[in-house]
């Protein structure tokens, strides 16, 4: 049995999980430039010139190379930040509404690696988290949030994977200018995607993390016996 959560300020996580999604999302920007390079410079080449090596490609390929690896190095910090902000985020919102969660405390970091869940679990224990950092009003009924942000976060995060995987398996397999620059399409598109993903997770990380410093200060606002504005944040 998990022992009893305890509310503690997600404010450092979150710094660190927004600085390094930056980084990434820095990272992100300068692959989709060197990928749109080297779709330039496949162009170039004769339609009907099997270049097998990609190497070849000479300045343009190595660039590209060189941003997926920088992209890589960046993308191991901001999900390791990211996933010890989400679950501390995770077990704050237990705190606030012990009963709101669809999903064990051990799914906010297991949902993302385990095959096939990791396609709906993260999404899910979002949606819990977002929704219990909001006011409850004079019942103790909290009134639903949107999660726009939450959804545009999710769709561009999973597309750009999948866009991303299919980009890699049609240029792996290309040996033709034109079949490798179908998949350099993908990758671009992935590339933006990516880029967009970063920018809303940082979106995310900052409006979760208010919602719950808000919370708790009203909390001990009111063991204070102090009066609480009724504006949600």
């Amino acid at each position: 049995m998990p022992s009893p959560a305890v509310y503690r300020s997600p404010r450092a996580t979150a710094t660190a999980a927004t600085v390094l999604l930056v980084v990434c999302g820095a990272a992100t920007l300068f692959q989709l430039v060197a990928d749109l390079l080297l779709y330039g410079a496949v162009g170039d080449l004769s339609g009907d010139v099997d270049f097998g090596d990609e190497t070849a490609l000479g300045a343009p390929f190595t660039l590209s190379a060189l941003a997926g690896l920088l992209y890589l190095l960046t993308l191991v910090g901001s999900v390791a930040a990211f996933l010890t902000w989400f679950y501390r985020a995770r077990v704050n919102a237990e705190v606030m509404d012990p009963h709101g969660h669809r999903r064990g405390r051990g799914w906010a970091i297991g949902g993302w690696f385990t095959p096939v869940v990791f396609l709906w679990f993260p999404r899910q224990i979002a949606g819990d988290i977002w929704q219990a950092g909001v006011r409850p009003d004079a019942t103790g009924v909290r009134p639903p949030l949107s999660q726009t942000l939450l959804n545009f976060w999710w769709g561009a995060f999973v597309v750009a994977n999948a866009t991303g995987r299919m980009g890699g398996e049609l240029t792996g397999a290309a040996h033709y200018p034109d079949d490798y620059q179908q998949g350099l399409v993908w990758t671009i598109a992935s590339d933006a995607l990516g880029v967009a993903a970063a920018v809303l997770a940082v979106m995310v990380v900052r409006k979760v993390t208010a919602m719950q410093e808000e919370r708790c200060a009203e909390h001990y606002a009111r063991m204070q016996g102090l009066q609480v504005s009724a504006v949600q944040s």
